[in-house]
């Protein structure tokens, strides 16, 4: 409620607002594999809590002012950590299509399910499908010479490099305060390992090599629970925008140049009128950088506020 506060006082409003997954947080199988010993007895009783909360969400973000979309897409604690054809069903049935596309004043937006790239062995079909599509819309999008192009995903693709492994990755996001009872303290060094957030490379791959092939400019997610920004050798950047829950804070991520905490990114776009998206273009002036030259993105983030 507090980011919708500061959204609508926003003076120009947003084009749109994406929020980039996790909607809820009761997707059955999260509580099947703790056995049900947190107070829910089967999946049909957490079915019937995910149903509520995604109630619940749709009407605090029913008051986002009139004039500005809203962009919602799963996450893993929308459709699980292996989704399933039922469990992308019950999203689309409270949110619509997990994947879509759309132009904003010249730029090409798409917005995926890469959930899947983490796991697609319960949906492979659709994940195949997906795949396809992605490569359809870029192509769509370049022969319609896109000004520039962004993808919007909840998992980051790499969190660092993106050439990045689990091996790489040694860092840890400890346990929340939140998360702390008196009478059964965590162990401070017990947490999320940075590897459990980055797409395993294999299927990383197949995305990173289409976003270079047509330019993606920036690709923005979430599923870390804090700021991280990074950028792909060939020029893209790769957002990582803390959540409006709890935050995290790992002992792996490089010094950062913006605080963590709750709060939202606002992303500013500038576009030169003279000029399409040329690809061509932008690699004659610089042969490293391979993203689409007909504009350029600032953002920062913004804490929430009281």
């Amino acid at each position: 409620r507090r980011a919708i506060r500061m959204i609508n006082a926003m003076d120009p409003p947003p084009r749109f607002v994406c929020v980039c997954g996790d909607l809820i947080d009761m997707e059955y199988t999260f509580e099947e594999r703790k056995g049900y010993k947190d107070g829910f007895g089967s999946k049909e009783e957490c079915d019937a809590v995910q149903d509520r909360q995604n109630e619940d969400f749709q009407e605090v973000w029913s008051h986002l002012r009139e004039d500005v979309a809203i962009c919602c897409l799963c996450g893993n604690h929308d459709v699980g950590n292996r989704p399933t054809p039922t469990s992308i069903q019950r999203y689309k049935d409270a949110f619509g299509d997990e994947y879509l596309a759309f132009w904003v004043n010249g730029t090409y937006n798409i917005v995926l399910n890469n959930v899947l790239f983490v796991d697609p062995s319960g949906a492979r079909e659709i994940f195949d499908k997906q795949l396809v599509w992605l490569e359809d819309r870029l192509k769509y999008a370049q022969e319609h010479d896109a000004k520039m192009i962004f993808v919007f995903g909840h998992h980051p693709w790499f969190l660092y490099d993106e050439n990045e492994t689990p091996e790489d990755l040694h860092g840890l996001s400890p346990y929340p305060e939140e998360w702390q009872d008196p009478s059964h303290p965590i162990d401070k060094d017990t947490g999320f390992f940075d590897a459990y957030f980055s797409i395993p490379k294999g299927y990383r791959d197949l995305a990173l090599a289409l976003f270079k092939k047509y330019g993606v400019n920036a690709s923005f997610c979430g599923h870390f629970h804090q700021n991280v920004i990074s950028k792909t050798k060939w020029g893209m950047d790769n957002i990582i925008t803390a959540p409006l829950s709890v935050v995290f804070e790992s002992s792996g991520k490089p010094q950062q140049h913006e605080e963590n905490g709750r709060g939202i990114r606002i992303v500013n776009v500038e576009l030169r009128p003279e000029q399409g998206g040329d690809l061509n273009a932008s690699r004659g002036r610089n042969p490293s950088k391979q993203v689409r030259s007909g504009g350029t993105i600032s953002h920062y983030f913004l804490p929430l506020q009281s």
